[in-house]
């Protein structure tokens, strides 16, 4: 079959398909045939070697996707052979065949598009995880998302506002800004042009409950921002400069990390939590309660994923190139032949 398999860290152009050998079925997987793969920025980290999560290379890189499924383990299963799926993954998705265990497979979401369930699961779940599990966010709350135009940030945007929430929301230009008014927002900030804390004091003068995503300044400013008993959810820091072959980065990646203070969250009576969604797919129970709860919202309040762009299985590397020029929004898919 054909795959990308990821020999060495580097530039997209790292990024070459190979013929490898199908995935050999296991008891209680699933071997889906892929048609439509979700791109996560994780993924661009991992392309790096930058994302601790990733396996040893080589590997095939890639985290979720939708498909069909072709073969079956043994075990008891709730699929048949023929299914359209969704599927999550630590890696083994840029593919055009994967075997994945049972209870990280899961069926679409009843009236999407082929491509909006290949949009769903990570970005969502991620989301749904931090407002509600993590973040414990209440209708009155005003909300807080920064970088809220990619995937993490407009299924959280969506999701909060349908759950009664004053939301604001950062973005780096216009055509970001209108997809968040789009979405429902109450107030969407270009960070370029604005100060985002300044805006937010001015008006509210705090906020509940923050999504964050960027680290460095962004994270600080946050922080100052929240209400006694607000809560801060760290899933990632996309302004990570660390380069392994630089260990001038080395300091600056500590520096800009995300870091607490035990005191000052003591002064303030706030907290700040962390979620990283990868590590919690061994616990099938907290997956599937999370994933019905999800799917129940979202069908409710008829929310749907954004996609901010479709390529072809050979352009991965340019599709990894549009993430990291920061203009996409939404998910990014990747379409198998």
């Amino acid at each position: 079959m054909k795959a990308y398999l990821l020999n060495n860290h580097g530039s997209p152009g790292v990024l070459k398909i190979h013929e490898v050998d199908s995935p050999e079925i296991r008891p209680g997987h699933i071997k889906i045939k892929t048609s439509i793969l979700g791109l996560n920025y994780a993924e661009i980290l991992s392309r790096k070697g930058q994302y601790n999560w990733a396996p040893k290379r080589p590997y095939i890189p890639g985290m979720e996707g939708y498909g069909e499924v072709v073969e079956i383990g043994e075990g008891r299963t709730r699929f048949k052979i023929g299914d359209k799926v969704i599927f999550g993954a630590q890696f083994g998705a840029y593919a055009e065949e994967i075997v994945i265990p049972e209870h990280m497979v899961f069926n679409c979401v009843e009236g999407y598009s082929d491509e909006e369930n290949a949009a769903f699961l990570v970005n969502f779940m991620t989301a749904w995880i931090s407002l509600f599990n993590m973040g414990r966010i209440r209708p009155e709350d005003i909300v807080l998302i920064q970088a809220a135009a990619g995937g993490v940030g407009t299924a959280a945007v969506q999701l909060a506002k349908k759950f009664g929430c004053k939301v604001y929301g950062t973005a780096g230009n216009n055509d970001k800004l209108k997809l968040l008014n789009d979405l429902g927002i109450d107030e969407a900030i270009n960070y370029r042009q604005n100060d985002f804390y300044e805006i937010i004091k001015s008006k509210e003068g705090g906020v509940d409950f923050v999504l964050e995503v960027v680290g460095g300044d962004v994270f600080k400013k946050s922080l100052d921002l929240l209400n006694p008993f607000g809560r801060l959810i760290v899933t990632g820091y996309a302004s990570i400069p660390l380069k392994r072959w630089n260990p001038w980065t080395w300091w600056l990646t500590w520096k800009h990390a995300p870091k607490v203070n035990i005191m000052k969250m003591a002064q303030g009576s706030y907290g700040i939590l962390a979620s990283h969604i990868g590590y919690l797919i061994e616990n099938k129970e907290v997956v599937a309660r999370n994933w019905t709860e999800l799917t129940g919202f979202v069908k409710k309040f008829d929310i749907k994923p954004v996609i901010g762009g479709v390529y072809d299985f050979d352009e991965m590397s340019q599709a990894h190139e549009f993430i990291e020029s920061r203009k996409s929004v939404g998910k990014v898919l990747v379409k198998i032949a």
